[in-house]
């Protein structure tokens, strides 16, 4: 029993060698907050395992037991702010009332996900419904803005190739000149260097139409148009299970399911007082101590602190007006 009551005094944060000198109150207001914080601890590590399974995505169990110890260990010191607080802190109160309530709404929407997991599934994969259609007509309009813009390039296209292949029908070959030119060599001069001129040759060639070669060009690029224009089409075929299949794939976030369970509590009246019934449970948990500690009147444990503190001050207030006399 002895170390039982070392452990529930430092967890609450008292002194077991004052709580030795106190009588049998000091020892039920000891229980009374052990009782209250061990609630508060357990309550608070169950939400802190859950939300690292469920939204931390944590698969190693050490690892969501360390982050329930983490939420265990916050709201510890939370409640050991308000239990070694020596006398009255009304502003400290008001702040824990605050806190409270605060908690209780994360806990209760923690918990709700928990306890309305199948109609926040339906309510999300209504949802991603919305999300999926909004997506799907998005992306068709894409599909259709490239689809306009390739048709117009090679229509544009397809008109100049028709001109080619009429031109090239009319003048398949072409005949051209090729000029060439020579220095022949028509004397000497005075001084006896041989006299050069320069002579051009012109000859006539037969060849084919450049435009042929230009006309090919067109045939690849509109080939090219074409299989883009097919694979478009392939793509708005596949878009809606394309699109389907990657927001189905994503894991549900901590928001996603938030807005799913104030849409699943809003629904009826049903699930409203449900909700407010977790809430005040919540919130009544989470000013156990603060009552405890507010309702009751002062046990000899508190007293006996306090009256140490009056000790100190006093002997500090002799000292001080000591020093100044002399």
């Amino acid at each position: 029993m002895k170390y039982l009551i070392s452990i529930g005094c430092c967890i609450i944060g008292w002194n077991k060698h004052i709580l030795r000198e106190c009588g049998e109150a000091s020892y039920r207001q000891f229980r009374k907050l052990l009782s209250a914080i061990c609630i508060m601890m357990i309550l608070w590590g169950t939400i802190g395992y859950c939300f690292a399974d469920r939204y931390i995505n944590i698969e190693f169990v050490p690892m969501k037991i360390a982050v329930a110890l983490m939420f265990m260990f916050i709201v510890l010191c939370v409640e050991r702010v308000i239990i070694l607080t020596v006398g009255k802190a009304p502003w400290m109160s008001v702040m824990r009332v605050l806190m409270a309530i605060c908690m209780a709404i994360l806990g209760s929407c923690i918990f709700d996900q928990i306890i309305f997991r199948n109609d926040i599934h339906e309510a999300i994969q209504e949802h991603r419904e919305d999300v999926i259609q909004e997506a799907v007509a998005k992306r068709l309009s894409i599909y259709e803005s490239d689809e306009r813009c390739i048709k117009h390039d090679m229509d544009s296209l397809s008109n100049a190739t028709i001109a080619l292949s009429e031109e090239l029908q009319k003048r398949p070959i072409i005949q051209g000149t090729n000029v060439t030119t020579q220095e022949q060599v028509v004397g000497t001069d005075e001084e006896g260097k041989p006299k050069k001129v320069k002579t051009q040759m012109v000859n006539s060639i037969v060849m084919e139409n450049p435009l042929a070669r230009q006309l090919e060009a067109n045939n690849e690029q509109i080939k090219m148009f074409s299989e883009q224009l097919e694979q478009l089409r392939q793509d708005k075929k596949d878009v809606e299970a394309i699109t389907r299949e990657e927001v189905n794939s994503r894991a549900p976030g901590f928001i996603e399911e938030l807005e799913a369970t104030l849409k699943v509590v809003s629904q009826s009246w049903v699930s409203r007082a449900f909700y407010i019934i977790l809430f005040l449970f919540l919130w009544f948990l989470e000013l156990f101590v603060l009552t405890i500690k507010a309702g009751d009147s002062k046990c000899d444990y508190d007293l006996i602190v306090e009256h140490q503190l009056n000790l100190k001050m006093n002997l500090m207030d002799k000292a001080e007006n000591s020093l100044k006399t002399r």
